[in-house]
């Protein structure tokens, strides 16, 4: 799977001369650490450097990663995905499945670390101990059992189809189409009609699931509604500017979770929704209104400043993005004398 060519041996090379002096030094214990932050990836290169190229210390650097896995990943998971990928490189299953059942710990809702856990267990043996592991375990075992079943043509796949079913894995365009529907087409005819009457959600949106993990890997959706600009109708860099205005990044370290509820949901909306009130007073040329909802806007900057680092960080890019818009944006032209506010 990974492969140190030309290019990456002189990107390791470039690392380590950029790096004397940290290159044994294992990642601290901080809860709010970036897990791609520049002394993880030192470390791992590292222990990939021994892993690959110097078999004398290979077993000692599988040692550390575990290590640290096991007591000092506390980000997201990645350092614990990355030795249950090498253990499954090397052919250690089961020593593969511990690490990805270590990364789906740490970060549960990583789709990633759910389908490794799943092939690690079939291959380590492991299904009985993924199905009582979790809710999500259950169905990850149940999906794998019902594949062994399929492809070596056994009998009484209809139970496992149920289960799936019932969780809502599959659809019905899903049985017809999908990876398993030659399995579902040996089904007797009525089985068949059972099942395809239990399906819950026959009219699942993939272009909907592929909105919402887009928006989950996007860390401003912690602050402000990405959903427009996913969909294609709004341009990122701030709600109804100009296409190829100005625009502001930040680099966060955000885990990419997203919550859809509660206060979270409610004030990324909010700070959307102010600055859509600035907007539409500057194209209207009401400097009065577009004044109390940039002051509005600034306060709500504030307090999201205040829930964190990741948040702060990003905070301070919408800031700096109004304040490029209204000061260069033809849309916020009326308003220019605003732009000292922020």
């Amino acid at each position: 799977m990974y492969i140190i060519d030309g290019d990456m041996r002189a990107f390791v090379v470039l690392i380590f001369a950029l790096s004397l002096g940290f290159c044994s030094r294992e990642p601290e214990k901080n809860p709010n650490r970036d897990p791609y932050s520049l002394e993880t990836l030192l470390f791992l290169e590292e222990v990939l450097l021994d892993v690959w190229e110097n078999p004398s210390a290979k077993d000692d650097a599988m040692s550390r990663l575990r290590y640290v896995c096991r007591t000092k990943d506390t980000d997201d998971g990645y350092l614990c995905y990355m030795w249950g990928l090498l253990e499954y490189q090397r052919g250690n299953f089961s020593e593969s499945y511990t690490g990805f059942r270590k990364a789906l710990e740490k970060n549960p809702n990583d789709s990633l670390y759910k389908n490794m856990l799943r092939i690690s267990a079939e291959k380590s043996g492991n299904l009985n101990d993924l199905k009582a592991h979790s809710y999500d375990g259950e169905v990850l075992a149940t999906l794998s059992e019902l594949e062994i079943q399929c492809r070596e043509a056994k009998p009484r796949a209809l139970p496992p189809f149920q289960f799936l079913i019932e969780r809502g894995v599959f659809t019905k365009n899903s049985l017809k189409r999908g990876s398993f529907a030659n399995c579902f087409l040996r089904l007797e005819p009525n089985e068949q009609i059972v099942l395809q009457k239990m399906v819950r959600n026959p009219n699942l949106s993939y272009k909907e699931r592929l909105y919402a993990d887009q928006m989950k890997s996007d860390p401003f959706t912690k602050i402000w509604d990405t959903s427009s600009y996913h969909r294609g109708e709004l341009g990122k860099e701030m709600v109804g500017s100009t296409p190829g205005a100005v625009s502001a990044s930040v680099s966060s370290g955000s885990d990419g979770n997203i919550s859809t509820s509660g206060g979270s949901f409610r004030s990324q909306a909010q700070i959307t929704e102010i600055w859509k009130k600035v907007k539409l007073a500057a194209l209207s040329g009401n400097e009065s209104q577009a004044k109390e909802a940039l002051k509005q806007f600034i306060a709500e900057v504030q307090l999201v400043k205040q829930k964190g680092k990741t948040e702060a960080l990003m905070a301070t890019a919408l800031e700096r993005a109004a304040k490029l818009l209204i000061e260069q944006d033809p849309q916020y032209i009326k308003i220019r004398s605003l732009a000292k506010e922020l």
